[in-house]
């Protein structure tokens, strides 16, 4: 028979692993969320230029292929 100081001591752990786990889940969603708004903006105004890749994702287009090589 499992005593109520080792269900406490299990229900604990698990609750603050699943707190933890969810708490790094939603900070990554969170930077791809700021990247993209960041990226976003940048190229609207200009600062930088961009393209679709063959896969649907954006990549940065270098400087050199923009002045031709000077």
């Amino acid at each position: 028979m499992v005593t109520i100081t080792t269900a406490v001591t299990i229900t604990m752990l698990v609750t603050m692993f699943a707190f933890y786990f969810g708490q790094n889940l939603g900070r990554r969603e969170r930077i791809e969320v700021i990247i993209d708004s960041m990226l976003t903006r940048l190229e609207k105004d200009g600062f930088i230029r961009t393209k679709k890749g063959k896969d649907g994702e954006i990549e940065l287009i270098p400087i050199k292929d923009l002045t031709n090589g000077f």
